[in-house]
């Protein structure tokens, strides 16, 4: 009964030395641990960054043997088509970290293909962009100018035409001037007749005519103009005229005869300054069946 009472009194004791080890290690730290952390930490910041410097060391100096400086240039003019990078896109010297001298830049060429060859970083364009008047050389005038156009027809109110075979045929004389004072290539003609009227324009200058739409009683054609007539002047035409009715009934008038001019400038039609005399109207007379008396 005593030995177990001495077996318990030794393991309590010696649970009690090693509670009494443990309270002192918490309650008496070491002094020296603080510093060995952050001198532990102060390594492993100064190891990081030394590998990464290392690492773009290198690869600078792989891109430096791998490119080289073009030679100098004595020949005004670029022999091999060169790529030009637009000047928003950095420069290739700046993704070099290592020093050294600036002339990486002028690895680019900045000239187009077949300019002259020009090392600068940043060039400017020296060609004018094209204006409007130079894209068309013809007489458009500009916003200041006091230059119009004013052409203006005339034409007989009606014409008589005569029996002629099965048909009826006759002469249109048409007069044509210019009032105005800006220039045109020529007097182009919309021509409107009736369905039975054909015209002749041979010996006029004017010509090719085509067909733009036709209805019950008139057809429209589009016809190219005479040349130029000179400012303050004025030309004459005369246009054949048949109308596709026998001869020998009633007689009749056939309205619809319309010629109208207008400038063709560059192959437009800019407005006229006096519209209202750029058409002239005629009726067309078919005479009736002469009946004699007696």
């Amino acid at each position: 009964m005593d030995r177990r009472h001495q077996e318990a009194d030794r393991l309590a004791s010696a649970f009690a030395d090693l509670r009494a080890a443990s309270l002192s290690r918490v309650g008496e730290p070491d002094p020296d641990e603080p510093r060995r952390r952050a001198y532990r930490r102060r390594r492993s910041r100064a190891v990081v960054p030394g590998v990464a410097a290392a690492v773009v060391a290198v690869a600078g100096a792989v891109g430096l043997v791998g490119t080289g400086t073009p030679p100098p240039r004595t020949s005004g003019t670029d022999d091999s088509p060169a790529t030009e990078l637009p000047s928003a896109w950095p420069s290739t010297g700046s993704t070099t970290p290592a020093p050294g001298p600036s002339a990486t830049q002028s690895q680019v060429p900045s000239a187009t293909p077949g300019s002259p060859f020009s090392p600068s970083p940043a060039p400017t364009p020296t060609t004018a962009a094209p204006t409007p008047s130079a894209s068309r050389p013809s007489g458009t005038p500009s916003a200041t100018s006091t230059r119009y156009l004013d052409l203006s027809i005339t034409a007989p109110r009606s014409v008589t035409l005569q029996p002629s075979g099965d048909a009826y045929a006759g002469w249109l004389d048409v007069t044509m001037a210019n009032a105005g004072t800006r220039t045109y290539d020529s007097g182009d003609l919309i021509v409107v007749l009736p369905v039975e009227a054909t015209i002749d324009l041979n010996g006029t200058g004017i010509g090719g005519c085509f067909h733009q739409g036709q209805d019950d009683d008139t057809k429209t054609m589009f016809c190219t103009g005479d040349g130029r007539i000179p400012a303050g002047g004025s030309r004459s035409y005369r246009i054949g005229v048949r109308v596709d009715i026998a001869p020998g009934g009633p007689a009749r008038t056939l309205s619809g005869l319309a010629l109208t001019v207008r400038a063709n400038v560059d192959g437009g039609f800019p407005a006229d300054r006096t519209p209202g005399d750029n058409t002239a109207r005629t009726d067309l007379e078919l005479p009736g069946r002469v009946t004699r008396s007696g």
